[in-house]
């Protein structure tokens, strides 16, 4: 049997000390290659068209062209997963991955620990690393596209026999870009409290919020320890603590990861089966790994909605794949399939009141 090819990464940092640096990283995995090299984000242009890499490692603070203005280039004319490596801190961070993800960077990565040779840091960065080799990438418009509500088409199939009262979903890669077209589609009116974990690097998940809400109508906020589920609104988990619903609250625990993951999906869907039952919607977007397979298929068991993105729309083709296998999905959709359902099954809340 043929060798599976090795994953080719080209790295862009304008040191040469962390170039060095994340070649030897790389170095320790083999199965992946250094396709080569660049120190800004012009020479990194070049690179990409003449290399042709799997994945982009890519610097922010880079002379000649920066980083994010470099992968807008990428995004738009040769395009690759890009992960970047940022040691960027507070205010600086959030405004860098608001502007990342905007411009279609699939992950950003803490520099100051992969300097450090952190064992977690680094396993996670192979890990993701291995996971672009199925990415799909998306070429990115000169502007941003604008949401102008749900999308249309034909009714789908209503398989739930009960009114839903809560939405809960969970992401990884290329989550955040699937949960904006889908909130963003959501009016102002819509009276579900949706509870949402997306895997991201620690003390993003604010950055993630002010990105969520700068588009969505619903007022989207970091999941506080108690928060009620008796009004509308999106509750992000933060980037370090298990988000559990315990009757018609919010609780933050700290706890070992679950399949490899802290927030897990899992967690949250197990919680939503036992404490909504059949009065629940479920949904599992793009990501690595299975987190959040398990947990969809009990929330199904418990009788409520579930919805798994389809395989054309994910960036990776993981978790919810992981969840079509088991059976866990009454439904497979893209983004605007899965916006069109939840507005279809307010429409029937609506109507029963």
């Amino acid at each position: 049997m043929a060798a599976s090819p090795r994953l080719r990464v080209l790295i862009v940092d304008d040191s040469a000390v962390q170039r060095q640096m994340l070649a030897s990283l790389l170095a320790s995995d083999p199965s992946i290659e250094l396709a080569g090299s660049a120190s800004n984000g012009a020479e990194a242009l070049r690179a990409v068209a003449r290399l042709r890499p799997d994945v982009i490692t890519l610097d922010e603070g880079m002379p000649v062209m920066s980083g994010l203005e470099a992968a807008r280039h990428i995004m738009r004319e040769t395009p690759t997963p890009i992960v970047m490596i940022s040691g960027a801190t507070g205010d600086d961070a959030r405004q860098l991955a608001e502007a990342a993800l905007a411009a279609g960077v699939v992950a950003i990565r803490g520099k100051r620990a992969l300097a450090a040779a952190e064992a977690t840091a680094v396993t996670d960065l192979l890990r993701l690393l291995k996971s672009m080799a199925s990415v799909r990438v998306i070429r990115r418009r000169r502007e941003p596209i604008v949401c102008d509500g749900p999308a249309s088409g034909a009714p789908l199939v209503d398989t739930s026999p009960t009114t839903p009262e809560l939405v809960a979903i969970g992401a990884s890669t290329g989550g955040p870009q699937v949960l904006r077209d889908i909130i963003c589609r959501l009016p102002a009116a819509f009276p579900l409290p949706v509870v949402v974990v997306q895997h991201t690097t620690a003390g993003y998940s604010s950055t993630l919020v002010e990105w969520l809400g700068g588009a969505a109508r619903l007022p989207v906020r970091v999941a506080h320890d108690g928060d009620p589920l008796d009004r509308p609104g999106v509750y992000i988990a933060p980037s370090t603590r298990h988000m559990l619903v315990q009757g018609r609250h919010l609780v933050l625990q700290d706890a070992p990861p679950v399949s490899l993951h802290c927030p897990s999906a899992t967690v949250l869907f197990r919680s939503v089966a036992a404490s909504y039952g059949s009065r629940a919607i479920g949904v599992l977007l793009t990501g690595m790994g299975d987190d959040g397979a398990a947990g969809l298929m009990e929330m199904k068991q418990a009788g409520a909605l579930t919805i798994a993105q389809d395989e054309a729309s994910s960036v990776v083709f993981g978790m919810p794949a992981e969840a079509i296998r088991i059976g866990a999905a009454d439904h497979i959709l893209a983004p605007d399939g899965i916006a069109r359902l939840l507005l279809q099954q307010w429409n029937r809340k609506d109507a029963a009141a």
